[in-house]
């Protein structure tokens, strides 16, 4: 009975439920590289980002990630988060498009101001032609501690 509930402790232990998000840094995301392509649905040449194999591998999967809040509407419902503050950042200075994520929040985090530096968690997915949307898009954001 010992053994079967050590057996059973070590499962719900080890299960996925409990496992921590990966830390992803804005460093790792730089190694994207991206290619020129003709985008017929806007007539427009756009990028095709060329995601590394260490980057596809986390499409999907819970990461968290530490970086400058930049609100994206006067009504505080849409945000991105950045590997630079505002002044610097792919919108207005000349970052690249790897540099800056969308997030797609769990709960409505109400105002969070420009510029707040700030970790969340979520689910990353990647989109190689994103149209007008991110590379890179955080959904079922939550603030995070990461654990020491």
């Amino acid at each position: 009975m010992r053994k079967l509930l050590l057996g059973l402790l070590l499962i719900a232990v080890s299960s996925p439920i409990f496992a921590q998000p990966t830390k992803l840094t804005w460093r790792k995301l730089a190694t994207i590289t991206f290619e020129e392509y003709f985008d017929e649905s806007r007539e427009v040449w756009a990028l095709e980002a060329i995601y590394p194999d260490d980057i596809l591998a986390l499409n999907g999967q819970e990461i968290y990630i530490t970086g400058y809040v930049l609100p994206l509407d006067p009504k505080g419902n849409l945000y991105a988060l950045s590997a630079f503050p505002f002044s610097s950042c792919f919108f207005c200075g000349g970052a690249g498009p790897e540099s800056v994520m969308g997030l797609e929040f769990a709960e409505s985090p109400g105002h969070i101001p420009t510029d707040a530096v700030r970790t969340f968690k979520g689910r990353i997915i990647l989109k190689a032609k994103p149209g007008e949307d991110f590379y890179f898009t955080l959904v079922d954001v939550e603030p995070y501690t990461p654990s020491s």
